[in-house]
């Protein structure tokens, strides 16, 4: 999985017109993490109305690879729509979420996608690999990212410190 998230940021690198190795230095050490998720199957009755098997978020970090064992139950919320769109489960395919560190990496070039997953109807299982930079990597934005004239959408800031007040707000502390 780590190889596969280096990979993707070698060609990120070169969609914003960077040396494809810009990222290495900053995720050779990385704040990775790998959860396997369960979500346990639900019969509508036993729903409460609206109830949702992991609520709307954003991930925190640069990139999230999931691989998911074919139950539905993932949406993605496109920016600025109302509407949720069920995310296919294709065999062998990992799905590729854009994290909000990235985001700020590319000052909105990249944009983090709001998603939840819905009680399925089966027990469904999912591996979510969270790659997040390097603690000391600071995160700012690049500069062909922001338009002549503009400024920086987000200030620089280290990427645990940013990931810990991502926490913060989340958890609490």
């Amino acid at each position: 999985m780590l190889a596969v998230g280096h990979h993707l940021h070698r060609a990120f690198a070169l969609d914003l017109a960077l040396p494809e190795q810009h990222f290495a230095d900053k995720i050779d050490q990385p704040m990775a993490t790998l959860r396997m998720l369960r979500y346990p199957d639900r019969r509508p009755d036993d729903m409460a109305d609206g109830e949702v098997g992991a609520g709307v978020h954003t991930d925190y970090g640069n990139l999230t690879l999931l691989a998911i064992d074919g139950v539905a139950g993932l949406q993605v919320q496109p920016r600025g729509s109302r509407e949720w769109i069920d995310v296919p489960a294709l065999p062998g395919a990992y799905i590729c979420n854009i994290g909000d560190c990235l985001m700020r990496w590319s000052n909105d070039v990249y944009l983090s996608t709001p998603h939840r997953v819905l009680p399925p109807p089966a027990e469904r299982y999912s591996i979510a690999f969270f790659l997040d930079p390097n603690p000391e990597a600071l995160v700012s934005a690049i500069p062909s990212c922001v338009p002549t004239g503009d400024v920086a959408k987000y200030p620089p800031i280290l990427a645990f410190d940013y990931l810990q007040s991502r926490f913060a707000a989340t958890y609490g502390g």
